[in-house]
């Protein structure tokens, strides 16, 4: 078989060329993965790298662990990475070489199996046992790798992760500490670590600084009174919590009470005074392209205007290059505006061009570490967080 012809084939731009040698090669099976790995880690071959490790994902067992040497081997930074990408699309056919993998002398196969298990999800649950192991592991990306494949699987490895927590190994709990919040929430824990939790968070609280606000929606109101905020926006079950994770709660990457369909809009962030006004950071906050929701917003902004004598809305500028701004007066919407990148911002002031005199109160964007902070952050379940209705 002349593999130097089809390599040479298989690198052709049209299909009609390199699809045969495609199929030649899966036909060759073992007898053509060193020549695809020799090509993948080649930074001159002609053949398109990802093209090379598709196929090599095709071609069982050998690829796998040719595959797994090369993530082994010392090669510079961009045939490395072509490697770990290839390793990464290998999944459940290969469940024994993924569960030896896990106990590879190198740090990099054993992250990268960890990686494969990850995207498994749920049916990587019967490997729970081997990935808690990780959890100790002298290699911080691979302890990484480990807990983030432990949170893809999902609730099943709770159990597990308590009994580390009650029984150990003692290296293993605080992973396991973490592990289990990110899966489920502060509610998943026992009473005591749950103690721990509300102890962990009012420390990072205290030594809390603002960060800038872009993707997240927020309202904005003068002064300190978060009290008065849960009671007119009917928030509940207030806790301590700091900017980096209040932020994360806010958007719904991470939270921590039980999902649910829109975790953007469960919870809210209360900041803290920030230079003279509170900001509610939440996608309870937006009007998320929908009008019935958008008439929500819009009513929880007169009800803190009412209460506070202004209040602010805003949108961030965030990936979709759109930004909504608003404000209410004395429980009247007196403006709203919704920019997009193809639309005219003034220079500094996004109420440029608009007939108000109501000034800019605190632009969330414009946030740092050196804003002036008074307080401790909230974070609070909103109506919708508490029974999962569009109210």
């Amino acid at each position: 078989m002349d593999l130097d012809g089809l390599i040479r084939d298989l690198s052709a731009p049209d299909e009609e060329t390199w699809r045969p040698a495609w199929n030649a090669f899966k036909e060759l099976g073992g007898a053509g993965v060193d020549a695809l790995v020799a090509e993948l880690v080649d930074e001159e071959s002609p053949l398109d790298w990802a093209r090379a490790g598709t196929l090599l994902r095709q071609l069982g067992d050998p690829a796998f662990c040719a595959v797994r040497d090369a993530v082994a081997a010392d090669l510079p930074d961009e045939p490395a990475r072509r490697a770990r990408w290839t390793f990464g699309g290998f999944f459940g056919e290969h469940w024994d070489r993924l569960m030896e993998s896990l106990e590879h002398p190198s740090p990099d196969v054993r992250a990268s199996a960890a990686l494969c298990l990850q995207r498994m999800g749920e049916e990587a649950l019967p490997a729970s046992d081997a990935l808690i192991r990780l959890l100790g592991d002298p290699d911080a990306n691979v302890r990484q790798r480990a807990a983030w494949a432990l949170q893809e699987i999902g609730p099943g490895v709770l159990d597990a992760l308590r009994k580390v927590r009650r029984s150990g190994p003692a290296a293993y709990r605080p992973a396991a500490f973490r592990t289990m919040v990110n899966i489920g929430g502060p509610d998943v824990l026992s009473p005591e670590d749950q103690e721990l939790w509300r102890r962990y968070l009012g420390a990072k609280a205290a030594a809390d600084r603002p960060q800038s606000i872009w993707e997240n929606s927020c309202f904005a109101v003068p002064g300190g009174e978060q009290e008065d905020i849960l009671k007119t926006l009917e928030f509940s079950d207030p806790g301590p919590m700091y900017f980096d994770l209040g932020l994360a709660v806010a958007s719904g990457s991470w939270w921590t009470a039980p999902p649910v369909e829109h975790p953007d809009r469960a919870e809210a962030f209360i900041t803290p005074e920030l230079d003279g006004w509170t900001l509610i950071v939440s996608g309870w906050c937006y009007p998320a392209w929908d009008e019935k929701w958008y008439a929500r917003t819009r009513d929880a902004l007169r009800r803190l205007s009412t209460r506070f004598g202004v209040a602010w809305g805003f949108a961030g500028r965030g990936y979709g290059g759109t930004a909504a701004w608003a404000c209410a007066k004395n429980g009247e919407l007196i403006w709203e505006r919704e920019v997009t990148d193809d639309d005219e911002w003034g220079e500094d002031d996004p109420t440029e061009g608009i007939d108000t005199d109501e000034p800019l109160g605190i632009d969330p964007t414009a946030l740092t570490e050196d804003t002036p902070m008074h307080g401790t952050g909230l974070r609070a379940l909103t109506p919708y967080g508490r029974d999962g209705s569009t109210q």
